[in-house]
């Protein structure tokens, strides 16, 4: 019998094939290729058409991890691991920033899709930053029934390189974001958005080592720079490289005075 769970990713599975074809018929695929899979004839933008197949393959494997798992059943699992109870486990109790990080990195990839490769890239590293360390916090968190042993296991686990990969990530999105800012300010904007920036940051920096804040507090501020940092990138690369060719215009004119002269 279908679970719940096993319903929806069949679904989302036949949506994503179904997107599949049409996608491979529109962009100029054989009919044949496109439901061989590029087997027999073409499937027309490969880019996409893969995608989308590969959304569909996942979202199967899904379903069928469901249906084994009875939607994660407490009793259906006992049943299978041929035990009478299963143990207990605490809930994360624990909030989580990865979810604002996950929407910038989302938003960046569409942002960088319309305006600047360089935000698809970085939105791009930043969910595959945010993939491993929810696949690992998960994980970590129903490893044991004590949440203080289950922080244990996941800084045993990401600490030697969650920091360094961290630290990599926010220069990366702040060079970006603030580059483009720089670029679209001109010489003289490009100073003072600096200097206002590294004014931020440095009283922002005191501010924290000196009070004590709470872990939601922290995922707010997280939050609320991620989106004006991303506003920031996109208003730059929005307007483009500011332009300086008054002096290449008026050399050009005193050029073309001599050679009348």
């Amino acid at each position: 019998m279908l679970t719940w769970g096993s319903k929806f990713f069949f679904a989302v599975a036949g949506v994503a094939v179904l997107g599949a074809i049409v996608y491979g018929l529109v962009t100029g695929g054989q009919p044949i290729g496109v439901v061989s899979a590029g087997y027999k004839g073409g499937v027309g933008d490969h880019l996409g058409y893969t995608i989308l197949v590969a959304a569909g393959l996942t979202s199967l494997a899904l379903a069928v991890t469901t249906i084994i798992t009875r939607d994660g059943d407490a009793e259906a699992m006992a049943a299978r691991a041929g035990v009478s109870t299963v143990p207990d486990l605490t809930p994360p109790a624990g909030s989580s920033i990865w979810a604002p990080v996950a929407a910038f990195g989302v938003a960046a990839i569409i942002i960088g899709i319309a305006v600047s490769q360089a935000f698809f890239i970085l939105g791009l590293a930043v969910l595959f930053v945010v993939g491993l360390q929810w696949v690992v916090l998960a994980w970590s968190d129903r490893a044991t029934g004590d949440p203080e042993v289950n922080e244990v296991i996941r800084r045993r686990v990401l600490g030697p390189v969650e920091i360094p990969m961290m630290a990599c990530l926010s220069i990366a999105a702040v060079a970006v974001a603030i580059s483009r800012v720089f670029l679209a300010s001109g010489k003289i904007g490009a100073v003072v958005a600096g200097s206002i920036v590294a004014t931020i940051v440095f009283f922002g920096a005191v501010a924290l080592s000196k009070v004590d804040i709470k872990r939601n507090a922290m995922n707010g501020i997280v939050a609320v720079g991620a989106v004006l940092l991303l506003a920031g990138g996109i208003v730059g690369a929005a307007i483009g490289p500011a332009e300086h060719g008054h002096g290449e215009e008026h050399g050009d004119e005193e050029h073309s005075e001599d050679g009348e002269g």
